[in-house]
């Protein structure tokens, strides 16, 4: 069971001490993802994670004894590199992992006994304008081709997924762990079964993603990935977030792009429109509200100095010109000048507002 893998090994006491440094054996990757995967049940993105650190750890530990002190000296120098509280935690979750798959083994398992968890910083959240995000889909790429094939299709599958993303809110995870059978076009549903809360859940989408999505499924199998990169597997993240990169800069945008920021634009954009915070938390997946209302809420400030206005003390003594200047922004976040199915018109002028719509 332990041997050693591809030359990437995590050395380990053998005693009961953690402080002794006699002897060390080699963990078996594949062993270890076989315990994240079956007996502590991860999703596979934390599993990835883990995987990913592991490399890291190993590198450290490669003529160290696994010890208190050791680990110790292993955040420390995390810590001097510059990786924030939140990154830190993300190595500490492997550890974590590391203890209970050495006492499910048989072996000690007391070298991370007492280390706490790094006291969590938020970090500022950049979110895109409405502009900006249908510049980036509005961006093509070209492609030239990748062992004499033509990859020029994958300007549309990227965009898609992009526009998915956007359209959405969903995790990168999510979106492309999607599978043809969990797409209902029909019914402009996308039904998600390995999120990060491992609660099914499920997205609503309307054109021009319903085409779009339905182009990419046209003839293909139900147990077939919705969104494929090149070599028709599963889209990895660092191919399309170079990608995204790309196409942003193309687009004339200067912010910092990654794919994760269509999620907190669109939570974002949902708090503005007026929706209720609880129904937000239910789109995107958010187990507890108080994540929704943690990391969100302060970017959505005019929606909160709205819901002030709202108190029967308070809304009596506010300007009644601000009232009719709130119903028309309310109106105009509808954008049903983008909407060819209505015949839309708003006016104002004074203390007037003046709205009109029709169905074509």
């Amino acid at each position: 069971m332990l041997n050693k893998i591809n030359n990437s090994f995590l050395q380990y006491p053998l005693s009961t001490s953690s402080h002794s440094r006699k002897g060390s054996m080699l963990i078996d990757k594949k062993d270890f993802y076989s315990f994240l995967s079956v007996k502590q049940g991860l999703s596979q993105s934390s599993i990835r994670h883990c995987i990913i650190r592991l490399k890291k750890i190993n590198e450290w530990f490669s003529d160290k004894d696994l010890t208190k002190k050791s680990i110790e000296d292993f955040f420390m120098e995390l810590k001097l590199k510059g990786l924030k509280n939140n990154s830190l935690n993300t190595y500490r979750f492997v550890f974590i992992q590391l203890k209970e798959y050495f006492k499910d083994r048989g072996l000690s398992f007391d070298f991370f006994d007492g280390f706490k968890s790094f006291k969590k910083t938020k970090s500022q959240i950049i979110i895109l304008t409405q502009e900006e995000i249908e510049k980036i889909l509005n961006t093509p790429l070209s492609y030239g081709k990748l062992y004499g094939k033509d990859c020029s299709f994958l300007d549309f599958r990227y965009r898609t997924l992009t526009m998915f993303l956007a359209y959405t809110g969903s995790r990168f995870s999510e979106a492309t762990n999607l599978k043809i059978k969990f797409l209902d076009l029909s019914a402009g549903r996308a039904t998600f079964v390995d999120t990060k809360t491992n609660e099914n859940r499920s997205v609503f989408f309307a054109e021009p993603l319903k085409s779009r999505l339905k182009e990419l499924s046209i003839n293909r199998n139900e147990n077939d990935f919705v969104f494929r990169n090149s070599q028709e597997k599963q889209v990895n993240a660092p191919d399309f977030s170079e990608d995204l990169k790309k196409r942003a800069k193309t687009a004339g945008i200067t912010k910092r792009i990654y794919p994760h920021i269509f999620r907190h634009s669109y939570i974002t954009h949902l708090l503005e429109s007026g929706v209720p915070i609880t129904e937000v938390a239910s789109l995107v997946g958010h187990k507890d509200i108080q994540t929704t209302y943690g990391n969100y809420m302060h970017l959505a400030d005019k929606t909160l100095q709205k819901a002030a206005m709202r108190h029967p003390l308070v809304r009596k003594n506010v300007n009644p010109l601000e009232i009719i200047k709130t119903i028309k922004e309310t109106i105009e976040n509808l954008h049903l000048e983008n909407d060819p199915r209505f015949k839309y018109q708003l006016s104002e002028g004074g203390d007037k507002l003046k709205f009109e719509i029709s169905t074509l």
